[in-house]
């Protein structure tokens, strides 16, 4: 290969391939969720006996994984919704830091392993979605 030809790249591309685990583990959660008994409603229910969990997360955990599973289909995508859910996750993480009513934490139960999942989540998507989105503006 000399130096003028472009270069051809034949697969997926990393980011693509890391929206793809992301996507599978929110899958995963959901399902452990689910599992849980979350489904048979009554309040918070925990996960691993550490997560704090509800029926909402668990639909917001599906939603995820299965969107994130769809944008792996360009590079594209995968680097705008590992933006979006980082951002969205970083934001639910800080908001679990801060006193919220009532009526908030039993729809959406938040303990302090939610909080470090979601904000440990949202800044890998972020760094993520980031960099390849960086990475492709310098090409």
């Amino acid at each position: 290969m000399t130096a003028t030809e472009p270069e051809t790249r034949r697969g997926p591309a990393p980011v693509q391939g890391m929206g793809m685990l992301i996507g599978l583990l929110f899958l995963v959660l959901a399902a452990l969720e689910l599992m849980s008994g979350v489904a048979d409603g009554g309040g918070p229910h925990w996960l691993f006996g550490v997560v704090a969990v509800s029926g909402l997360w668990a639909l917001l955990h599906l939603l995820t994984g299965a969107v994130a599973v769809f944008c792996t289909r360009s590079s594209r995508l995968a680097a705008r919704f590992l933006l979006a859910a980082g951002i969205g996750y970083a934001v639910v993480g800080l908001a679990g830091l801060l006193p919220l009513p009532q009526a908030v934490t039993d729809v959406l139960p938040m303990n302090t392993a939610g909080v470090c999942l979601a904000l440990g989540l949202g800044t890998v998507m972020l760094v993520l979605g980031a960099g390849w989105r960086q990475r492709g503006r310098n090409r």
